[in-house]
Order: C-alpha cells, then sequence, then structure tokens
C-alpha cells in the first residue's frame, strides 16, 4: 500500500502540503497559548527605601531639594520615589576648603543623601522595579525634582513589608 497517491494525498484523503499546513497552524496555536499563560513566579509588592548619593551640587541647587519632593528618573521618566529625608555630608566641603579656602566661599558644594520611598514591585528572578525598569544598587543615573536636576547614585536598596 503506498502512503501517497497519485494525486499527492496522503492515504487518500489529505494532500501532502495541506498536512504541513494543518501542523504549521496548529504549532502556532500551541505556541501563542503557551506565551499567553500566566507564569508562576513569585510576585509581591512591597516598600522600597532608595538611598540616593549626590556629590558636588551647588549650595543653591541642594537646598532646593527638600523633604516632599518626588524624584524621576530623566531616561525612564519613571518616579523614583519621594524625598523623605535629605542629610547633607561635609565631606566635599571638607576636601574643598583644604585645598584652597578662598575659592570654597565663592563656589560652595555640597554632598547630599536622599532618602527616597515608594512602593515597588518585587520579581524574584529578575530584581525590583519602580515601573519598567530594573533598579539596582550602584546604578548612576540623571534624577530631577521639581526644581533641580541632578547626578546621583543609588548606594543602598531596603526592602520593607507592609
Amino acid at each position: 500500500m503506498n502512503w501517497i497517491d497519485k494525486k499527492g494525498r496522503i492515504g487518500g484523503v489529505i494532500h501532502w502540503l495541506d498536512l504541513i499546513l494543518l501542523v504549521m497552524v496548529i504549532i502556532i496555536i500551541i505556541r501563542a497559548i503557551i506565551f499567553a499563560w500566566p507564569r508562576f513566579e513569585h510576585k509581591e509588592e512591597r516598600v522600597i527605601r532608595l538611598e540616593v548619593m549626590a556629590y558636588g551640587l551647588y549650595k543653591d541647587q541642594a537646598e532646593s531639594i527638600t523633604a516632599g519632593q518626588w524624584v524621576k528618573d530623566q531616561a525612564s521618566g519613571e518616579f523614583m520615589g519621594k524625598v523623605i529625608n535629605k542629610e547633607i555630608l561635609s565631606c566635599f566641603l571638607d576636601r574643598l576648603e583644604a585645598s584652597n579656602p578662598q575659592q570654597s566661599a565663592s563656589s560652595e558644594r555640597q554632598d547630599i543623601m536622599l532618602v527616597l520611598e515608594r512602593s515597588g514591585r518585587i520579581n524574584e528572578r529578575e530584581g525590583i522595579y519602580l515601573g519598567k525598569e530594573t533598579v539596582r544598587s550602584g546604578q548612576e543615573r540623571m534624577f530631577h525634582t521639581l526644581y533641580t536636576e541632578f547626578q546621583g547614585r543609588i548606594s543602598r536598596i531596603i526592602l520593607f513589608k507592609e
């Protein structure tokens, strides 16, 4: 018994080209179902605190950043969190005064540490999300508030349970 007859039908029922197309459609449907199926990754919402270090800001620029302002990442446009605490670090002023005491009075710069707080999503495999992008300790980003833009580094991330 021949599998394919003279007209190209398998078993005299379906054409071999139609069979290949049918198999391809079934594979595409199965693949779409698999990708649409919800993943079983553990995700949870938590309160996240970020400590952002900004070095060498002008005094006026540093003073314009206050508690209660929202800080936004310039590249992604995502809000990184609300400033809940601001500390002025004196290490930059000490270095500047030691090197040139006359110039320090005219161009005072300050190092600041901002503590930002916001709820975010934690994905076990991928990391911490405050929107579309992952947030990691050690990243340098351009931040901006309502009044100022500054370069900062995320120095520490703290997670809280709600």
